[in-house]
């Protein structure tokens, strides 16, 4: 073939390359790649040489697998930098609080996860500091129903969840005992102190209902110690955000005759708590003679104060009232030992006076 030594590459060395270095690899460093740096590592082949940290052949320089020049890894989970399809990495991935999870790809327990962990006392996942949330290190409660400070939108906040003290657990003066019952339904009879919107003093004691056409009628026994006519007795339960008081259904006028005589609940016991009532003419000299008093009746003349419901009786034998009377003056009511209806009278003037009245809200009706 001409090369001399007989291998067919004209070179003359022997081994066939053509390049005379006699190596036969074409590049003169003896490892027999063709890289020429005498090492015979080929990054990129799968295999880890001599001189290579890492080779995941044709995967070299994809997120977990080695980095392109077979050096280190590449990017990868523990590496504290986000990368590939990781939701997290702070190098220790342990699962720790505030860290991240082993495989990087969610959150450990952390403040904002809406779930009280760790260190945190309290989390709504907000922590944004406003009334009722918790503060952003989630370390604290900010501003909040039951820190006994009033604040955000409460009226009161004695730090407590009793609802007979005036304060409700909701950090909002009781109104009523319709009130209390809304807010808790297994509220019993018995007294609890209100503070009725416009009143401008500390909570006072009233006797709730609990139970009669539902719950929810409030009762508060006065004894002036002296006569007071209608006017003045509206007058006196106004200060107090109530009214006269007026029975609602036959139930509710039985349930005010056994607070009325029940020594116990307010100031004494006696038949006149119930002598005036918050009823009156429609018209200077209505009647309602001989015919049922209440508000069912469409015939009878006479009304609530507030136009609401009302109940005196069903019966027909009282031939009062025969229109000696005017729309602010209230009747005088006798009533028999059982709390039914014995007699009522109007008269002319101011009506009749009693020592003793009761008032009530009048949110609640049968």
């Amino acid at each position: 073939d001409g090369d001399v030594d007989g291998d067919g590459d004209g070179a003359g060395d022997g081994d066939g390359d053509g390049d005379g270095d006699g190596d036969g690899d074409g590049d003169g460093d003896g490892d027999g790649d063709g890289d020429g740096d005498g090492d015979g590592d080929v990054c990129g082949d799968g295999n880890v040489g001599p001189f290579e940290a890492c080779d995941d052949g044709e995967n070299n320089g994809e997120y977990g697998y080695c980095d392109d020049v077979c050096s280190g890894p590449g990017p990868s989970c523990g590496d504290a930098e986000l990368n590939g399809p990781e939701l997290c990495d702070d190098g220790i991935n342990d699962g720790g609080y505030g860290g991240c999870e082993a495989d990087c790809l969610a959150l450990a327990p952390y403040c904002g996860d809406a779930e009280v962990n760790g260190p945190e006392s309290c989390d709504d996942g907000v922590n944004d500091e406003s009334y009722g949330s918790c503060l952003t290190s989630c370390l604290g409660f900010a501003d909040y129903c039951g820190d006994q400070v009033i604040n955000g939108p409460e009226t009161c906040d004695d730090g407590n969840n009793n609802n007979d003290d005036g304060c409700l657990g909701s950090c909002f003066y009781a109104q009523s005992c319709l009130d209390i019952l809304n807010y808790d339904n297994q509220a019993t009879d018995g007294k609890y102190l209100l503070k009725p919107d416009g009143v401008n003093f500390q909570p006072f004691e009233v006797y709730c209902d609990m139970l009669t056409d539902g719950g929810g009628y409030t009762f508060l026994k006065v004894n002036q110690g002296q006569d007071t006519f209608a006017v003045a007795a509206e007058a006196y339960c106004a200060t107090y955000g109530m009214k006269l008081f007026i029975p609602r259904s036959e139930p509710h006028k039985d349930s005010a005759w056994a607070i009325a005589n029940n020594g116990s609940i307010g100031p004494d016991s006696h038949a006149d708590y119930m002598r005036i009532l918050g009823i009156y003419p429609k018209f200077n000299g209505a009647t309602c003679s001989s015919q049922p008093m209440n508000s069912s009746n469409l015939n009878c003349g006479w009304h609530a104060s507030d136009d609401g419901p009302w109940f005196v009786h069903q019966v027909s034998n009282i031939t009062e009232p025969n229109g000696d009377n005017n729309v602010t003056a209230s009747m005088y009511y006798q009533w028999q030992g059982n709390g039914q209806i014995q007699w009522h009278n109007d008269i002319g003037g101011n009506g009749y006076a009693s020592t003793r009245f009761m008032c009530d809200i009048g949110d609640k009706t049968p």
